[in-house]
């Protein structure tokens, strides 16, 4: 992290000068807060505990936590092995066949996604510590209001897609079961198609519970976790752009009534700090895409090969009923909108550091008298700022796709594309 204590008085003056930010500490608002309480619903889910603060959460060594999150673990693996063993070997009517193909197929993504999430614990904790520290001091209250909204409605709109599609499957299977056949949601190798004794019945309901509690593990620990990941990383790169307008508007001003020495020294000391920042966001695209690049990467496969299964069931299906029809839309949205809150926060964040070089040029240093070479030269500095600033940051999937706005598009054509042959040649 960047060491703000050579310029503490400076930092101290600019906090003092903007009560926004002062009051800010305690504000839900906060990246601190928001990433703390992510955390402590990703501990209770049974993920373990992914916050950099020692006890502040809860202890996931301790015997008894490791056996509620291990159970919890071993329900999901082993309803995902039964989903495998349906689609495989499973005797069933063709829509049940289908769903267990859909179900199988994007339960053992999931599986592996939260797997890839836990099994980078510690990184992501380092990286949570980092994310927090960084350009904190320049936080102001009107752009995290923004930030938190955005990440409340990404959040909100996302869960209401994935229970909405599992509301549909569960009011699908009371259906069958009111006209006389049996309860299903989730396809599993047992029971059997024909078995509809107390017991089995029993086993159905239950797949649904932990289908509901998977689904729960899978929004926290994997999908929102990386959504917050993504927004608050974007708005760190607004928050120092910013900051480099603030730290113009302040040189020109004090510039204007004389103070020109002054100004010239709160310019330098300023501009080092705000370099500091760039250098540190710059290192954190590395750890982000270490920490949650495999989710993004797997979603583009999820996203896609599963929308076009999902879609060829409703185009291809004699008659679908109003629920069938809707878990499937469902489905298919709750694909496309998370493949796109990925994709299309990850390209913002290469706008948003696009726009730095324009203001960091722009930050008033070529009023600033001539100085002589020295190791604080800020003409010097400021040319080396924008050329780094020059350089795109670009979030990649498999390290070769890039993951943008043009690329959700050029997904989601890809994919109607493979429907549509599919489609012709059943037909």
């Amino acid at each position: 992290m960047s060491d703000c204590r050579p310029y503490k008085s400076y930092l101290f003056k600019y906090h003092i000068d903007n009560p926004t930010l002062a009051g800010q500490q305690s504000n839900k608002m906060k990246d601190y807060n928001i990433l703390k309480t992510l955390c402590k619903r990703i501990f209770l889910m049974g993920s373990g505990n992914f916050w950099y603060e020692e006890d502040e959460i809860g202890n996931d060594k301790k015997i008894l936590y490791k056996v509620y999150g291990t159970i919890i673990f071993f329900m999901y693996g082993f309803m995902t092995l039964l989903e495998i063993m349906a689609a495989v070997f499973g005797d069933f009517p063709e829509d049940e066949k289908r769903d267990s193909v859909t179900f199988a197929t994007s339960h053992t993504i999931v599986m592996i996604k939260i797997y890839s999430v836990i099994s980078k614990k510690e990184l992501i904790k380092k990286l949570n510590h980092d994310l927090v520290r960084v350009s904190e001091l320049y936080e102001q209250e009107p752009l995290m209001a923004e930030k938190y909204r955005i990440m409340k409605i990404n959040v909100v709109a996302y869960f209401v897609t994935v229970y909405g599609s599992g509301a549909c499957f569960v009011f699908e299977g009371f259906r069958k079961m009111h006209e006389g056949s049996h309860f299903a949601t989730v396809i599993t190798y047992y029971p059997a198609f024909e078995d509809n004794s107390i017991l089995a019945n029993a086993f159905r309901f239950f797949t649904t519970a932990v289908l509901f509690v998977m689904l729960m593990t899978m929004i926290l620990t994997v999908d929102a976790f990386t959504m917050v990941n993504l927004i608050m990383y974007k708005y760190k790169f607004i928050t120092l752009r910013h900051y480099f307008e603030t730290l113009g508007r302040e040189f020109d001003e004090n510039n204007v009534q004389g103070n020109s020495k002054q100004a010239v020294e709160r310019l330098t000391n300023g501009f080092v700090e705000g370099i500091t920042m760039h250098n540190e966001l710059i290192r954190l695209s590395k750890e982000i895409d270490k920490a949650f690049g495999s989710v993004m990467a797997l979603q583009l496969c999820q996203s896609s090969g599963s929308a076009v299964s999902l879609l060829l069931q409703m185009a291809l299906a004699d008659q679908l009923t109003l629920f069938a029809s809707m878990k499937i839309i469902f489905f298919v949205a709750a694909l496309f909108f998370l493949l796109g809150l990925f994709l299309c926060n990850a390209g913002e964040i290469t706008y948003q550091a696009s726009l730095l070089s324009d203001t960091i040029f722009y930050t008033g240093w070529y009023a600033c008298p001539a100085q002589r070479r020295t190791k604080r030269n800020l003409r010097h500095m400021v040319l080396q700022a924008c050329t780094q600033a020059q350089r795109p940051i670009i979030m990649k999937a498999f390290k070769m796709l890039e993951l943008t706005y043009g690329t959700f598009l050029l997904v989601v054509r890809g994919t109607y594309s493979v429907f549509a042959l599919f489609y012709a040649q059943h037909k």
